[in-house]
């Protein structure tokens, strides 16, 4: 059995009926029901009816308030309960005549699919041979057996009329279904100050930061200083990544192009002095140690940047955290990115020299 519980703003009367509605828009069985001790209980069946299982609902009252504590046998149905009695509680009658409505509409359906299958019986009876004597035939039986869904006597394909304020359909532990109207004082529309947690399905004030039962965060200002925190991480990682993709385009310029200005043939021409100073020992240091680790740090400046710009454009960002060391980073990152394709170039074009 899973075990659930939920509090609720509302007096435990609200809870007690939205929790028997949803129950019965469940398909459940009504055994117990006693608003005085607040105890529900409902059978559910599975596999065809043949495995019947017991839901328990209990509400504990206080003054204004009430927890609900569920126990059901798996999860889901927990879960489906908690959110029906939550949407209830908050909607009101509007919510709870809705699911009461496609009740109606699904016994219609139910009962033209019989009035159908009937049809075809009667038919089959007179279209056989040596069938008139009807106790030997099978016998077509109406699947709700209810007080709401009554035989009608010459017209089967009669449909069943869906009253205009319709109430909700609970069936007893005598398999008879019974219509509960829904009261509107009691089921009113709390949608002004109520609402329902989309992880957990609880039911808390309207304008609260955090779930009182889950603790997730309900509003993008409950979440604003992880926000903060985040885009200026990644503002100062944009800007330490742009100062050393910028630092790493120097490497190059110290390896090929200072020695050439400390001594060299006058008589050469510039590229002819780089192509000569371009040893195997140079080339490999100016890539794996400038021209390589620019285009890295380069392009996560950039990257750490666009993910500081995301942050600080969130409607949760009152303020603008860190965005000029993102705009530094990416500026820096992109120079950085060009300097060391420029780099490549001027490598590819010396060796062509050589």
């Amino acid at each position: 059995m899973i075990k659930e519980k939920r509090p609720f703003p509302v007096p435990s009367e609200v809870v007690m009926r939205s929790a028997l509605f949803a129950l019965a828009n469940l398909n459940t069985k009504l055994q117990v029901y006693n608003e005085e001790t607040g105890v529900i209980v409902a059978t559910t069946s599975k596999r065809l009816g043949l495995q019947k299982q017991e839901v328990v609902v209990k509400v504990r009252r206080f003054e204004k308030t009430s927890i609900l504590e569920v126990e059901a046998p798996d999860p889901k149905l927990a879960q489906k309960l908690l959110a029906q009695v939550s949407s209830y509680v908050t909607d009101g009658a509007g919510r709870v005549q809705a699911d009461a409505t496609i009740q109606w509409v699904d016994i219609a359906r139910q009962r033209e699919s019989w009035a159908r299958r009937k049809q075809l019986v009667n038919k089959a009876r007179s279209i056989l041979p040596g069938q008139g004597n009807d106790e030997s035939l099978p016998a077509v039986v109406d699947p709700q057996g209810s007080e709401i869904v009554p035989a009608v006597d010459g017209d089967d394909s009669a449909a069943l009329p869906i009253p205009d304020n319709p109430g909700v359909l609970v069936k007893n532990y005598q398999d008879k279904v019974i219509e509960l109207k829904v009261d509107p004082e009691v089921f009113t529309d709390r949608t002004s100050y109520l609402e329902v947690c989309q992880a957990c399905a609880a039911t808390v004030m309207r304008g609260s930061k955090y779930c009182s039962s889950c603790g997730r965060p309900l509003t993008l200002e409950a979440v604003q200083p992880e926000l903060q925190n985040a885009a200026g991480k990644a503002a100062r990682a944009s800007l330490q990544a742009g100062l050393i993709a910028i630092v790493a385009t120097l490497v190059p310029f110290l390896l090929l192009i200072v020695p050439l200005l400390i001594g060299s043939d006058i008589t050469l021409s510039f590229l002819e002095k780089v192509s000569r100073s371009l040893t195997p020992v140079r080339l490999a240091l100016s890539v794996l140690l400038g021209i390589l680790p620019a285009l890295v740090f380069g392009w996560w400046a950039v990257s750490q940047s666009r993910q500081a710009a995301w942050y600080q454009n969130l409607e949760a960002m009152f303020d603008e955290p860190g965005r000029l060391k993102a705009s530094i980073g990416r500026v820096l990152g992109w120079a950085a990115v060009y300097i060391s394709v420029a780099w490549i170039l001027f490598v590819l074009v010396a060796l062509l020299f050589n």
